[in-house]
């Protein structure tokens, strides 16, 4: 099984004599924007643009990781136009089963010079474990018959990726498996990942080819050799540009009038697109080359830069198709906060993502909900005696990064 995109065969198209111009125009029209869009394929790396420009910098962060790859050197071919039909620059970033691999082996080195090769689906994306598949069933013809394709029976599919900052630090330090997570724990040493790392989660769900002129697709090969084509419906960013990273979440336009999908539970927040006007204007901006490409389509939900707002009431920030059933409870900074390693009763632990009662299920749907506000200290306290005799937290944090919670033991589990 393989992962191809249409129309691959060719290069992406160079870029027209009449573009950067015409950007430098619209630029010297704009004077109030903060960043540099000159070079909108170079990644942007803006600490302060982050922190007071927040929304500008997530459309800047989009348009980078969104402009068509040079699969050789896994970054942007800058002589192709945005809206190419081409893998964008995130597709060659590290996926995270290839990261977290089984019985916790080294990835080994970023490759530099070779081509990201396409992925089989059950390694692009995320799906049932083994076990679980084992015991999967579904309706056939009115009979219960097992799920041999997760792939092929999956409304949406999701994947996650690392780029070479992140993916270096994890290897560097050996966070791929549990065991070199656990020895951070037990010598104390605090998790901080370089600035400039980078995760992305996306979402895909099938599209008709009639629709492709409206979605970043790509072609996904499944078990029985058909062909289907998947949309990009949702795109979470999480960028370490300040110390408690940088949150930007992405939609595509037409997600609310999906017969599967929950709508907008939250109102839009895009300062930058809007200008002056109500910030959920559900507007793409204009003049950052967005205008005839699949991205107009797409839409800033929001950012996120701390924990509460100037009011010191918590910061929700939610998309429908990744955080669906808990909308109203979401919150990308302080979810990720909790992420972390530990001990419960001499076994190896992590914080859980939802927030539930003694009585509720995590597992049902319904009674989730997302953690809110400020990180409390009582998250990670605990009484883990250490040999000099002092207390020792039970949770140690990994610097807002889930995708750590995948890494599996050396002896063949996970955590």
């Amino acid at each position: 099984m393989r992962v191809a995109r249409t129309d691959r065969v060719t290069r992406a198209h160079s870029l027209s004599s009449r573009f950067i111009p015409l950007l430098i125009l619209l630029l010297l029209a704009n004077p109030s924007r903060a960043l540099d869009w000159r070079h909108p394929w170079i990644e942007p790396s803006d600490a302060a643009a982050a922190a007071q420009h927040s929304d500008e910098y997530a459309w800047r962060l989009f348009v980078a990781l969104n402009w068509p790859a040079d699969l050789v050197a896994r970054s942007a071919d800058r002589t192709a136009r945005l809206g190419a039909d081409a893998p964008v620059v995130w597709e060659t970033w590290q996926i995270a089963a290839d990261v977290y691999l089984q019985r916790g082996a080294d990835p080994g080195p970023w490759s530099p010079g070779h081509p990201a090769q396409p992925l089989a689906p059950e390694r692009r994306f995320e799906t049932a474990s083994l076990k679980d598949l084992l015991n999967a069933r579904h309706i056939v013809g009115g009979v219960m018959v097992p799920l041999m394709d997760p792939i092929a029976s999956a409304k949406r599919l999701t994947e996650i990726r690392m780029n070479r900052g992140s993916f270096e630090f994890i290897r560097a330090h050996e966070l791929y498996n549990l065991e070199g997570q656990l020895r951070v724990y037990r010598q104390g040493r605090r998790v901080s990942f370089p600035y400039g790392a980078r995760e992305i989660k996306a979402k895909w769900r099938p599209i008709s080819p009639s629709e492709s002129a409206r979605y970043h697709t790509v072609l996904v090969t499944l078990a029985d050799g058909t062909r289907r084509l998947y949309g990009l419906t949702g795109l979470h960013i999480a960028s370490k540009d300040l110390p408690n990273w940088f949150w930007a979440t992405f939609e595509h336009v037409d997600n609310p009038t999906l017969p599967d999908n929950e709508g907008w539970q939250l109102p839009s927040r895009d300062r930058f697109a809007c200008g002056g006007g109500p910030s959920d204007c559900n507007r793409a901006p204009a003049g950052i080359g967005l205008e005839g490409t699949v991205w107009q389509y797409y839409r800033l939900r929001g950012t996120l830069t701390d924990f509460v707002d100037s009011a010191g009431r918590p910061q929700l920030l939610a998309n429908s198709e990744l955080e669906s059933g808990l909308q109203t409870s979401a919150s990308c900074i302080t979810c990720h906060a909790r992420s972390s390693i530990g001990f419960v009763a001499g076994t190896p632990a992590r914080l859980p993502i939802f927030d539930v009662g003694p009585n509720e299920a995590a597992q049902d749907p319904l009674r989730r909900r997302g953690f809110l506000g400020t990180p409390q200290s009582a998250w990670y306290q605990g009484s883990v005696p250490r040999a000099n005799g002092r207390v020792r937290p039970m949770y140690q944090r990994l610097d807002f990064v889930w995708s750590l919670s995948k890494a599996n033991s050396r002896a063949g589990s996970s955590q």
